[in-house]
């Protein structure tokens, strides 16, 4: 993959986006407990939290919806 691509797969865009969240608040095991609880694909998780580069971008609607926002440290 060259270049970013939005998930077709709202729901696990939406549970990549969550697991985001949480890896920004907390830490990566409960990430990756939360995107396996959500059925996201190994490779996906695999791929989002050992490489941010080839991070997809979330939509405006996953940004505002999330109820878990990091706090700038």
């Amino acid at each position: 993959m060259t270049a970013r691509q939005r998930r077709s797969d709202e729901a696990t865009a939406n549970a990549v986006a969550r697991g985001l969240n949480i890896l920004a608040v907390r830490n990566a095991s409960l990430a990756r407990r939360y995107m396996e609880y959500k059925h996201v694909p190994a490779t996906v998780i695999a791929r989002v939290l050992a490489d941010p580069a080839l991070r997809r971008r979330e939509s405006a609607e996953q940004a505002i919806s999330e109820a878990i926002t990091p706090d700038k440290p």
